[in-house]
């Protein structure tokens, strides 16, 4: 949900302010960038230990419950 309200931003951003100085421009470009790599991040370690090691959680799990 953030992430799509940081994409409408940056989009509201350059129809609205496009006299805005180059450097300006930039740093809108680069926060966007950014915050689309952290997504894809995020979503690639929720992936990786919810779904390809959830043997190993479940595992753990009835480990320390049978303890």
């Amino acid at each position: 949900m953030l992430y799509g309200l940081t994409t409408l931003q940056t989009y509201v951003y350059y129809m609205h302010y496009s006299e805005d100085s180059s450097f300006t421009k930039f740093i809108v470009a680069l926060t966007w960038i950014l915050d689309t790599l952290h997504v894809l991040f995020m979503c690639h370690m929720l992936y990786y230990y919810l779904v390809k090691l959830r043997h190993l959680l479940l595992a753990n799990v009835v480990l320390i419950h049978c303890r």
